[in-house]
């Protein structure tokens, strides 16, 4: 009797836990996506869709999916990104654990990386597969969780020939609303922080600039319909730093998010959000997202979007860090 071919096996999720505090985050290899962050107190402040598929066969429904080097949809024409999928290809391929988790009296942390090109024999699915291998990149993830944050550090080095030219890239970070009321209580549900921005709403067209009164005044809730909005910092504000209410019992998280960059022309590119729940119906068309589950969750996602002057030049790099706390009962931290 002849044995069949062994079959290829999924990379097991990365659990890291800080043993001195308890908290704990969990990193699917999968587009390195960080799919749980849970506080000392057992506080779990991510949502992941109970259909998310966790196979490998598309990006993972919640947590912390990575995008680059495109927000949204490739875009039309034969373009490096032409063939990319929604959001670029970080989120769609497999990443490698550098070196060994760590567990110190601060933090508990690991490191994991995505190297393209054909020197390497890892070409990413749909990375930049239509220039002759010119365009390149490493990509690394720090993921690092403590007693009082969780911090995912994302770094892009472009180690091709060609400048990396207007390039987008966000933590597309899905937070858990508890008690299922994202939609019901805009007072369980809502963002504060974003006053004086620019936003442009991709659902009814709005243009306005934010001028609420007070970072504590909520200036998002969940209505009746899908939400999508791009906020754009006034000048001289590199950094996002936002509340998000996530709970009827006062939980708050609190995102901070900044970026550096060595050869772009932007030494601290402006960090913008994105703050996204699709409510019913279009929570109904998606295959991988439970019918009413936007109650769950709400989508604060810090990026790099403005693509106006932005090109990383052979050798340069971009770090984009974004850190997140939690205020909940049981948890003092102070946001």
């Amino acid at each position: 009797m002849t044995s069949s071919a062994p079959q290829p096996t999924t990379p097991a999720p990365i659990k890291i836990v800080h043993t001195a505090s308890g908290s704990s985050t969990t990193v699917d290899p999968f587009g390195a996506t960080v799919t749980s962050y849970v506080t000392p107190s057992g506080y779990e402040a991510l949502f992941v869709s109970r259909l998310a598929r966790h196979d490998g066969s598309k990006a993972i429904r919640g947590g912390i999916p990575l995008v680059f080097p495109i927000f949204g949809p490739p875009p039309p024409g034969d373009g490096d990104c032409s063939g990319m999928p929604q959001h670029g290809f970080l989120r769609c391929n497999y990443w490698s654990q550098v070196g060994e988790m760590w567990d110190r009296e601060d933090c508990a942390g690991c490191e994991l990386a995505l190297e393209l090109g054909d020197a390497t024999g890892a070409r990413g699915d749909g990375a930049w597969s239509s220039n002759g291998g010119d365009k390149d990149c490493r990509l690394s993830l720090r993921v690092e969780v403590g007693a009082e944050s969780m911090t995912t550090r994302l770094t892009i080095q472009n180690t091709g020939k060609v400048d990396i030219s207007g390039y987008q890239t966000l933590f597309h970070t899905y937070l858990r609303v508890h008690g299922a009321k994202a939609s019901v209580d805009s007072d369980a549900c809502n963002v504060a922080g974003l006053d004086g921005y620019a936003v442009d709403d991709k659902i009814t067209g709005a243009k306005y600039v934010l001028d609420g009164k007070g970072d504590q005044k909520p200036i998002i809730s969940m209505d009746d319909q899908e939400v999508d909005r791009i906020y754009t910092p006034p000048p001289g504000k590199p950094t996002v730093d936002v509340v998000v209410c996530t709970g009827g019992n006062g939980e708050k998280v609190r995102l901070t998010a900044s970026a550096q960059a060595d050869g772009d022309g932007q030494e601290n590119p402006m960090v913008s959000a994105v703050v996204w729940n699709p409510h019913v119906q279009k929570a109904k068309g998606m295959g991988d997202y439970g019918d009413e589950e936007y109650n769950e969750m709400v989508c604060v996602e810090p990026g790099i979007l403005s693509g106006e002057g932005r090109c990383l030049k052979p050798g340069g790099e971009v770090v984009f860090t974004q850190v997140l706390m939690v205020n909940c009962k049981n948890d003092n931290v102070r946001t």
